[in-house]
């Protein structure tokens, strides 16, 4: 498993992992209308102070909940106050479409589809990872797809409840009891071969996930993750000092995965109305879900090798390092969407190349 944010974190200024809304741009006011209309020009500014504040509240939710023990009168009391700031928020949302609305000639800020907005911190986690790419030597092309990949990696799912997730695994689990299921997700194309082994005790499932994904051995990926870790400032000290612990302990974030993914090959994320026709490319897809108990302040990483028709619905046939190199687990688009994290990252080798190792120059 890996340890995520705080399911509110980051909510300003991009889509928000506790509901999959954007908070919308405010915005600009022509000179003209905020001269002929000191009223309007208030109330922008008030919203700008409004979400400052906001955004100050976020931030201390996130770092008084974070760590906060599964069932304890302190996770109450943290979801009691999420649900009160998801509240504010959906207002502030409302007074926000109002005032566009009314604003005269109002133009919102561009943005290129392919690089929506993001708060500083996602900006600055970008920035970190891809100067570590340059330091590497990767070409412009590569890094220009690493910044695509890093900039649409964001929520996926339909922020299930935690017994909706629970019952949904419940049932995946139990899938592999079915022979009509086994038979037909046995024919057609994708992944045959034995996992990487089986995720034990650590919260290392990317690694494995990643080594299934470019069918590599585990302590390849394993070294490049740590080498990874012990490049990153966006990491602490400590962490970057013990890379390895830190894998084990907390797993690698989203950046990273898309990261180790364009290391040894090609990484796209696509979302899951584009499963499908990925996957039909022999492409595997790497998913973030939340994990079987249902806690979503963690995630755990599972890799999607094909798909398949059963009953008219579409499913999935995934590896998971939990679950050991042999077994296969077979969820339904529903089931995948109730349990889903982030949008997914497609992996392809890079024609013509083998990743390089340890030290020898870039990939």
């Amino acid at each position: 498993m890996r340890r995520l944010a705080i399911a509110v974190a980051l909510l300003l200024g991009f889509a928000a992992p506790a509901w999959s809304q954007s908070i919308p741009a405010l915005v600009d006011l022509p000179a003209s209308a905020a001269a002929s209309d000191p009223g309007l020009a208030g109330r922008r500014a008030a919203l700008l102070q409004e979400r400052a504040t906001l955004r100050d509240q976020v931030k201390a939710l996130n770092t008084r909940c974070l760590s906060v023990e599964v069932g304890s009168a302190a996770e109450t009391s943290c979801n009691d106050d999420k649900a009160s700031l998801v509240s504010a928020l959906k207002i502030h949302v409302g007074a926000t479409n109002d005032f566009n609305a009314a604003a005269p000639a109002a133009t919102p800020p561009a943005a290129s589809p392919a690089r929506p907005a993001l708060d500083a911190g996602s900006l600055q986690l970008i920035n970190s990872i891809e100067a570590v790419a340059r330091r590497r030597g990767w070409g412009a092309e590569k890094i220009a797809n690493l910044d695509r990949a890093l900039r649409t990696l964001d929520f996926a799912g339909r922020n299930a409840s935690r017994e909706e997730i629970r019952r949904s695994w419940r049932d995946i689990l139990a899938h592999d009891q079915d022979p009509d299921l086994a038979r037909e997700a046995a024919q057609g194309g994708g992944l045959g071969f034995a996992g990487a082994g089986a995720q034990t005790r650590y919260n290392d499932c990317t690694v494995f996930a990643l080594a299934n994904a470019a069918g590599l051995p585990y302590g390849v990926v394993a070294a490049r993750a740590t080498e990874l870790i012990g490049e990153g400032d966006w990491r602490s000290a400590q962490q970057r000092t013990h890379p390895q612990a830190t894998i084990e302990t907390g797993g690698l974030n989203g950046g990273e995965v898309v990261m180790m993914a364009e290391t040894f090959g090609h990484a796209q994320v696509v979302q899951t109305a584009n499963f499908t026709d990925v996957l039909a490319q022999g492409r595997p897809i790497l998913v973030a879900v939340n994990p079987p108990n249902g806690d979503g302040r963690m995630g755990h990483e599972v890799l999607i090798t094909k798909t398949f028709r059963h009953a008219g619905e579409t499913w999935y046939v995934v590896m998971d390092s939990n679950q050991g190199p042999m077994r296969r687990l077979y969820m339904s688009q529903g089931e995948l969407d109730t349990v889903l994290k982030e949008n997914g990252v497609a992996y392809r080798p890079d024609r013509h190349t083998t990743p390089r190792l340890l030290g020898t120059g870039a990939p």
